[in-house]
């Protein structure tokens, strides 16, 4: 097993259980040995018995003859009839009664020979368990620690991993409420809009290098498989970003790339979807787990998986498509591939509005799990005078650039706020509170810390929610399109973990155990 992976529950209870069974062969041994360590005691306490009476009848012989002036040496004893002496030695039925036994018992073994399997060797600890009425349905970590043992492990979780209440002081608040404000602003002026944030230029430039940089590793492992097959590789090499998407779309073609409800046989009627939203209405293009699952349904099954008013539709492709691949792992590995080279294809655009004179920045794909919305179909919002569901309010707010590189922009002021809240809890610590600088790293279980990131997080949300509504105009597209739904998504995240914890409902820091679980399993692994 490697160092880097974690023992499974199941793992671990099937442990224990021998472990309880061990500690049984354990015990019985002891009392085995006690018994006959007693039980050699007695033999040599009557062993000493038997040497001090002999010593005594030698003395009384030696006494009795020297008695008689009879030297013992001179003595024949070859024609003494010791029969009668022979008879004093045999032990009466009396004196056998009296003789003490002793019954060590037996030490069943549990078979672990090398040969047997994990499987076969836990058969044999619930037989040996069977035999002595060792229950092993309840938690054999528990029965194995004594009392005091136990009540430490408790005591130090507490210690170490309950999530305590913050304590935080009026500098804290201070602290973590400019953060926020300031990174409000932040998002205010550089973000705003999508296709109209300074911010937003730099991180779709910088999507259009991510593309350029990994078709150019693509393009040269194509070259360089095909030379070594001895073929001849007749692919222009991809220049320009326009180039590159084309070039990644041939390489990673996928069979539920639809654009209209046409390419699918249905009609506007069944299903709303134009190359400006089928990234986001067609599930297999969300860079999300729930991308990956529907691609890999989709390539094969051969269908698409489109989700509309609030339903999700997989259609029956009619063109052919077979995923390559001989074995259903390397499908699997190739349906992976097709899904993340598909989507980088689609991180910039496509290659129909990329690189022309009209400079079009092109449909992306969505944010992750952005997607969910479109099962929202309901509400009343205002959009241009006109009522859309919150689906179709989203599919608005795609159509108008609100996709994955608008949301790496978005990111920028949340990590922006996220940092200076961490840097400057650690730097109060350390010269207002004189604690040392491993005292002052801000992770882990500090109460404080998570305090100071909800108001920190809560205060740019303000200043977003301000900012939105004040630019507004009632247009509920427009306010829409202003909010920082990363920063909301934080702010919940980190909101809802506080208010779990003052109201009682969570005890324990998962993540700070599992950390240590985690190093701890890799220094018994390595």
């Amino acid at each position: 097993m490697k160092s880097d992976q974690m023992v499974s529950a199941r793992t671990l209870n099937d442990v224990g259980k021998s472990l309880l069974a061990q500690r049984h062969q354990h015990r019985r041994i002891e009392a085995v040995s006690d018994k006959m360590s007693q039980g050699l005691d007695d033999l040599s306490k009557t062993n000493n018995k038997n040497l001090s009476e002999l010593e005594a009848l030698l003395a009384q012989t030696e006494a009795m003859l020297s008695q008689q002036n009879i030297d013992a040496n001179t003595i024949n004893y070859d024609g003494i009839d010791v029969s009668e002496v022979n008879e004093l030695l045999v032990l009466t039925d009396e004196e056998k009664g009296k003789i003490k036994q002793y019954d060590f018992g037996s030490v069943d073994l549990i078979t672990s020979a090398d040969d047997i399997t994990w499987e076969e060797y836990l058969l044999n600890i619930d037989k040996y368990a069977e035999k002595h009425d060792i229950d092993l349905s309840v938690d054999p970590f528990k029965e194995l620690m004594s009392a005091e043992e136990y009540a430490e492990m408790r005591k130090r979780i507490e210690e170490d991993y309950t999530l305590k209440k913050a304590q935080c002081d009026k500098y804290d608040y201070i602290i973590a409420a400019s953060s926020g404000v300031i990174c409000g602003f932040i998002d205010a002026f550089f973000i705003g809009m999508p296709t109209k944030s300074k911010l937003g230029n730099w991180t779709d430039k910088t999507a259009d290098n991510l593309v350029e940089k990994f078709t150019s590793f693509v393009y040269k492992a194509d070259k360089k498989a095909c030379e070594k097959a001895g073929e001849v590789f007749r692919q222009k090499t991809p220049d320009g970003i326009a180039s590159c998407i084309g070039y990644l779309e041939r390489r990673f073609k996928v069979n539920y790339d639809a654009r209209y409800a046409s390419d699918l046989g249905l009609t506007l009627g069944d299903l709303s979807m134009a190359p400006s939203n089928h990234h986001l209405k067609s599930l297999g293009h969300a860079p999300d787990l729930i991308g990956l699952f529907f691609s890999l349904l989709d390539q094969f099954k051969n269908t698409t998986s489109v989700i509309s008013d609030g339903q999700i539709m997989i259609i029956e492709n009619h063109g052919n498509f077979e995923l390559r691949g001989k074995s259903f792992i390397a499908k699997l590995i190739c349906g992976f591939s097709n899904w993340v080279g598909h989507i980088i294809s689609d991180l910039a655009g496509s290659s129909g509005t990329r690189g022309h004179i009209n400079h079009k920045r092109g449909s992306g794909v969505g944010i992750p799990f952005f997607q969910a919305f479109q099962l929202c179909d309901f509400g009343a919002f205002n959009v241009n005078g006109d009522k859309k569901t919150f689906a179709e309010l989203s599919t608005r707010m795609f159509e108008k650039g609100y996709d994955a590189r608008h949301g790496a922009a978005m990111a920028i002021p949340v990590v922006l706020n996220e940092m200076f809240i961490r840097i400057l809890f650690a730097v109060k610590r350390k010269f207002y509170h004189k604690l040392t600088w491993k005292e002052s790293m801000p992770f882990g279980n500090q109460p404080e810390l998570r305090r100071m990131l909800v108001v920190g997080h809560g205060c740019l949300c303000l200043v977003d929610g301000i900012d939105a509504a004040a630019r507004s105009g009632g247009n509920a597209l427009t306010f829409a399109l202003h909010m920082n739904i990363v920063a909301w998504s934080r702010f919940a995240i980190s909101g809802l973990r506080e208010i779990w914890v003052i109201v009682g409902k969570s005890t324990l820091d998962i993540e700070a155990m599992k950390k240590d679980l985690g190093d701890e399993w890799k220094k018994l692994s390595a």
